[in-house]
């Protein structure tokens, strides 16, 4: 007889177990091998008892913080027991509901569901996911279950077949099925939608070290890439990112993981974003980010933050985001502590790994407090209301958005927390620091993926522990009231504050260079593409006054084709002759010249030194050592 391969030899003892044991509440067989046409075709098996039932869609997803579920992207929906087909209805008043009537003695379901995945639109999990070469599956997008089931009491057998000769991963340990067939281990329905599936032809995965003080955790990216170019690797790769594990470990001090992936996409067919999970983070990027300066450095604080969500956000995570059957509609109040208090992680950490510069930090920083100081938003608007909108503001259009506001808690948390921080220092003569409140907060046993849910009161009180105050009066300061002044008194609680110059302002140059848009905010009041297309206007600023608006088109300055160049010429010119800038714009089919008295030059934000004021932002950034 011909001697079995191991391959062989795995996939038929994993075969004899599942005889074994009993069948899982739900099986979930995905089939992927025509990914790359944007079709999925699924099959499911659910564990029932006759009667009426009602099956739902997971629709609010962790981590999305919107009703994001699957809905548009079903092309076929077939529900049979027994090879009787079984007709569905359909809730007219919540559409992520179908009921359906199970025979009396049937014990399960046989769902065969199609997927077209999306081309264009969409938010996270709901936008394009995959390329001719590469995929990613979140698992919500191609499971029902029954309402009112919360799914971590729900038993899953899961696998995915592949197209010939691509790889996988998951955070789910993987046996091989035969073919192109991968198993996962088993897990509850939440661990397996908290687990997706990375997929693709051209696929690497990097081990990293600095796991103490559990030096037995394994910590890895893999890379999925639209090509094998774009998988060369920038110097010392491994290297940093090896010190950003370490520099996590240190300020929180436990790990709430069994190992840990960054699930890695560089396309630029897919949409980009990240989205945590307990031991994995879908992190999706353009296909060059290695090879483009200024992407290796948004790179550095998309990993982090998603990293630092192991812990904010999958671990403690506010009671009101807590749904067990994706049904129950999340309170996102406290999202300035959920992704506020993570984007402030997510920013320092990199700096204290080592992979960016204080300087470098700091210049991010003058462009988000910039931003603020500018913004009509926050005028009416307050902070608090941001995170409480959410669900719609992700998916607000770019249009208007300094004038509406986004969901800008991310970085306006970011002076929240700095504020905190000096707080501490303050009140404790020096002796702790923010780092003391992660310690304290985020404390567990460490080693497995746990949830222990938090409402506000215990962060004032946690703080409280650590240097007493009234640290909710702080806090809903920067919550509660309207304007930029309680962001720029906690940045300047740091030692620092906001000044403008005309030398450009570093971060700011790398973002153009990166988004491919021009900057001039903080001078005519523009954002636009490199196509002169007007992304956003500053009210009450130059252009806005003059008549620009989101929409219209920047065809020429001064008589002269629209470049980035053209117009920065054109504004320092302005300067010396006091003559106003004239703008050539379409808007839709018309054509105007807009006149622009604006002779201040060029104006870009910076941090400079309070004197006599402590230097806590240095502090802050400094790395830890064990």
């Amino acid at each position: 007889m011909k001697r079995l391969t191991t391959r062989v030899l795995l996939a038929a003892a994993w075969l004899l177990a599942c005889a074994a044991a009993p069948a899982a509440d739900l099986t979930v067989r995905v089939d992927a091998r025509d990914v790359a046409r944007k079709h999925i075709h699924t099959e499911l098996s659910l564990a029932v008892h006759g009667g009426p039932l009602t099956l739902v869609f997971p629709k609010w997803i962790p981590g999305e913080h919107a009703p994001s579920g699957p809905l548009d992207t079903i092309i076929g929906l077939t529900i049979k027991t027994g090879g009787e087909t079984l007709e569905w209805r359909r809730d007219p008043f919540d559409m992520y509901a179908i009921s359906v009537t199970v025979p009396e003695g049937a014990t399960r379901l046989e769902v065969s569901m199609d997927s077209g995945l999306a081309t264009e639109g969409g938010v996270f999990s709901t936008g394009p996911t995959s390329s001719d070469r590469l995929a990613v599956l979140p698992w919500n997008e191609f499971v029902m279950l029954p309402k009112g089931r919360a799914a971590s009491d729900i038993s899953t057998d899961a696998s995915v077949q592949v197209p010939q000769g691509w790889q996988v991963a998951c955070a789910l340990a993987q046996h091989p099925l035969g073919g192109e067939r991968i198993g996962f281990e088993e897990a509850n329905l939440a661990r397996l939608i908290d687990s997706p599936v990375q997929m693709g032809e051209y696929l690497e995965r990097v081990e990293l070290s600095g796991s103490e003080p559990y030096p037995q955790l394994v910590h890895s990216i893999s890379i999925a890439a639209d090509s094998a170019a774009a998988l060369v690797l920038p110097q010392n790769f491994a290297a940093d990112y090896s010190r950003l594990v370490a520099q996590a470990g240190m300020l929180f001090g436990t790990r709430m993981y069994r190992h840990y992936t960054w699930l890695l996409t560089l396309s630029d067919h897919v949409q980009h974003f990240g989205l945590e999970h307990h031991e994995s983070s879908d992190d999706r990027t353009y296909e060059n980010t290695f090879s483009d300066e200024p992407r290796r450095a948004d790179l550095a604080e998309l990993l982090a933050h998603e990293y630092v969500h192991s812990w904010n956000g999958k671990y403690r995570r506010p009671a009101g985001l807590l749904s067990p059957d994706y049904q129950k509609p999340m309170d996102d109040s406290l999202l300035w502590v959920y992704e506020g208090l993570t984007e402030f992680w997510g920013t320092v950490l990199p700096v204290r790994a080592g992979i960016e510069t204080p300087g470098e930090y700091r210049e991010m920083l003058a462009s988000v407090a910039g931003t603020f100081d500018i913004q009509p938003g926050n005028r009416w608007r307050p902070l608090a209301d941001t995170a409480v909108e959410a669900p719609v503001l992700y998916s607000a259009p770019d249009a208007w958005q300094s004038s509406r506001r986004s969901v800008d808690f991310y970085e306006a948390a970011e002076f929240l927390w700095l504020n905190v921080d000096a707080q501490l220092r303050e009140r404790s003569g020096g002796r702790a620091s923010l780092d003391d409140f992660m310690k304290r907060f985020y404390a567990g046993a460490g080693g497995q993926p746990a949830l222990k849910p938090y409402v506000e009161s215990e962060v004032y009180a946690a703080l409280a522990t650590i240097a007493p105050g009234d640290w909710s009066a702080l806090i809903r300061r920067h919550l509660d009231t309207l304007g930029p002044g309680a962001l720029l008194a906690g940045l300047e609680s740091s030692g620092w504050k906001l000044e403008y110059s005309a030398v450009k302002n570093s971060y700011i140059d790398a973002q153009e260079k990166a988004s491919r848009i021009v900057d001039e905010r903080w001078s005519i009041g523009l954002l636009l593409n490199d196509k002169g297309e007007i992304t956003d206007t500053e009210e009450g600023r130059a252009a806005a006054l003059a008549g620009a608006g989101p929409g219209m088109q920047l065809i020429a300055v001064n008589g002269r084709q629209f470049s980035a160049e053209v117009l920065d010429a054109a504004i320092a010119a302005a300067h010396q002759t006091h003559a106003p800038i004239e703008l050539l714009v379409k808007n839709a089919d018309y054509y105007r010249t807009l006149s622009l008295p604006y002779f201040d030059g060029a104006r870009f934000p910076h941090l400079v030194r309070i004197d006599g004021r402590p230097d806590t932002l240095s502090k802050v950034l400094q790395a830890r050592r064990d």
